[in-house]
């Protein structure tokens, strides 16, 4: 026999308080004892009662759910960040709602559509690159976003993320630093991302005198940063560093060489940007640029659900990223 799921009132019943205390209660509303709260959490779960999320939002005119938009999922990098959101919207009794956008104006504003009508109260962007009909949609609606990836502390647009252009000019310096004056440089797509677009300005602008940077695109992949490796290793034999935008392409380099019997950091260097989980175990570890994509997903949603729920302005945030040194670096000036 099924059993029957529980309702609002049977757990009023089993508690013998008032429906709207167990509503307040599934809501996560903050004025509520822990000894009821406690209460309140045991009975659900013995009943198998769960609020509905329709009803809530018709009752409340608030859906306690968050949306976010990125590129894509086949880079971890998001998944960190993805992960770190979804967590700390939890613990506050908010959910998230994604969908993937592949880069494209038009797939990110048919996708913030059909988010609002599930109810997403706010959005995570990222990057600062969107279409206009986006904002004005977002603004219209008064639905706060937030620019996420990025730090532009001149935009009127609230903002949470790093330097790109600050991070690729330490990167270029760094090598540079090791004695590095022919760099190549492995990219993705130029026209899909910001982001890129920041971070190859910022190693034009670390080269400086003495320093030649000669530029790859191709797409954000493992197999792109193969191909792309193979053909830095074609064009120009004496390049002494690789310095990847993307440690998934850093990896593909690192395949390209082994292919071709170039070894690391032995005959080339090759430098990464991520910090990914598994940079520190190939061989030789990569030596990369760590992104805060934790903190960064902790920090947007805790300021969006402080704006939802208590009217706490978006406050702009830059968070700092770091060289990891490791072994995949040589130093040619010793």
């Amino acid at each position: 026999m099924v059993r029957k799921v529980g309702k609002i009132r049977d757990v009023a019943r089993e508690t013998g308080l008032s429906i709207a205390t167990i509503s307040r209660v599934m809501n996560g509303a903050q004025n509520v004892s822990p000894k009821t709260r406690e209460r309140v959490l045991l009975a659900s779960k013995q009943l198998d009662y769960l609020p509905n999320p329709a009803a809530r939002t018709l009752s409340t005119n608030k859906s306690k759910t968050i949306a976010a938009i990125i590129p894509t999922i086949e880079n971890s990098v998001y998944a960190k960040y993805i992960a770190a959101i979804e967590q700390t919207l939890a613990e506050r009794g908010y959910s998230l709602v994604m969908a993937i956008s592949n880069a494209d104006p038009d797939q990110e504003f048919a996708a913030a559509g059909k988010l609002l009508g599930m109810g997403a109260e706010a959005f995570i962007l990222s990057g600062a690159a969107h279409s206009k009909d986006l904002i004005d949609l977002f603004e219209r609606r008064e639905v706060p976003f937030v620019f996420t990836s990025v730090w532009d502390p001149d935009s009127r647009k609230p903002n949470i993320g790093y330097d790109n252009f600050a991070l690729a000019r330490g990167a270029v310096e760094f090598l540079a630093a090791k004695g590095h004056r022919d760099i190549a440089v492995i990219h993705g797509p130029l026209c899909e991302s910001d982001r890129t677009r920041a971070r190859r300005e910022g190693a034009l602008a670390g080269g400086g005198a003495g320093t030649r940077l000669e530029f790859y695109e191709t797409e954000l992949s493992v197999a792109g940063g193969k191909q792309a490796a193979r053909k830095a290793l074609d064009a120009h034999k004496v390049c002494s560093a690789l310095l990847c935008f993307s440690d998934v392409q850093a990896l593909g380099a690192y395949f390209a060489f082994s292919e071709a019997n170039v070894r690391i950091p032995d005959d080339i260097s090759v430098m990464g940007f991520d910090n990914l989980d598994w940079s520190e175990h190939v061989s030789p570890a990569l030596t990369t640029i760590n992104l805060p994509a934790r903190k960064m997903g902790r920090a947007v949603a805790d300021q969006l659900m402080d704006l939802l729920d208590d009217g706490i302005p978006i406050r702009p945030l830059q968070l700092e990223g770091a060289i990891i040194e490791r072994g995949s670096v040589r130093n040619v000036n010793s």
